[in-house]
């Protein structure tokens, strides 16, 4: 019987995922078990997909889904055998990235006490993410709606409340405004800084978004500079590190 083995990795960013190639060993029993070899096939024709439609909408936001196929290197019936509408490609963008940043949430219990370098560790960890799909931003929110971009971002904002109130708490972070607002705040700089970035101003590793989410908090910006240089040293002893400081 053959053996279907699942190996490899890609990466976003600093989060690493499954990766979809197939390695089949033995001859006997091949051709009673063709789905799985299919199904990791078709794996990869989603990813090679994704892959293109971020470096084609990034170009020109009105590419065809016909653009796509031809940047994946797919005919165009795998594009809608995949994601049926260019409507459902952008939304295949959206679980995309939403996907990886609870990745980067699953890292969370294992964050220091300190809150402080715990949330630049974070704006550290979640950077790479936004900045691979800050393509989303310049055509996504006018197709799918504001509102579609930041329920994006959702499941990060219960927790990082949490961290803000623990700071508050700790005297080291600023209690002029109420955590859940303060968050709300750094979701909206979160979002300029992106566009930032697609304009060429910002072109770092995460640091300006670290630096500027603990500003925002109330930390000194020398001593926030402090603090990010502290994330980094930690996130250099761990596998989820952002490639660009290793």
């Amino acid at each position: 019987m053959a053996v279907l083995r699942i190996t490899g990795a890609w990466k976003v960013g600093s989060v690493r995922h499954a990766w979809n190639t197939a390695e089949v060993e033995g001859g006997a029993g091949v051709d009673n078990e063709p789905v799985r070899p299919r199904r990791s096939q078709a794996r990869a024709n989603r990813s090679r997909i994704i892959e293109a439609a971020i470096a084609e909408f990034a170009g020109n936001p009105d590419a065809s889904m016909d653009d796509v196929a031809r940047a994946a290197g797919v005919v165009r019936r795998t594009v809608y055998g995949h994601f049926p509408s260019r409507d459902a490609l952008i939304e295949g963008l959206v679980d995309e990235a939403s996907s990886a940043l609870l990745s980067v949430l699953e890292a969370l219990p294992t964050l220091p006490d300190r809150p402080d370098v715990s949330t630049a560790m974070l704006a550290l960890l979640s950077w790479p993410i936004g900045d691979r799909f800050r393509v989303l931003l310049t055509f996504a929110r006018a197709e799918l709606g504001e509102k579609r971009i930041r329920d994006l971002i959702e499941p990060a904002r219960a927790p990082s409340v949490a961290l803000v109130e623990r700071g508050q708490a700790d005297g080291l972070f600023s209690t002029y405004l109420p955590a859940p607002v303060l968050v709300a705040m750094t979701e909206a700089v979160t979002l300029a800084l992106f566009e930032e970035a697609n304009n060429g101003a910002i072109a770092d590793d995460g640091d300006s978004f670290a630096l500027a989410s603990l500003v925002l908090l109330g930390v000194p910006p020398d001593r926030a500079a402090e603090v990010v240089a502290e994330a980094w040293d930690l996130l250099r002893t761990r596998t989820e590190a952002p490639a660009g400081r290793r």
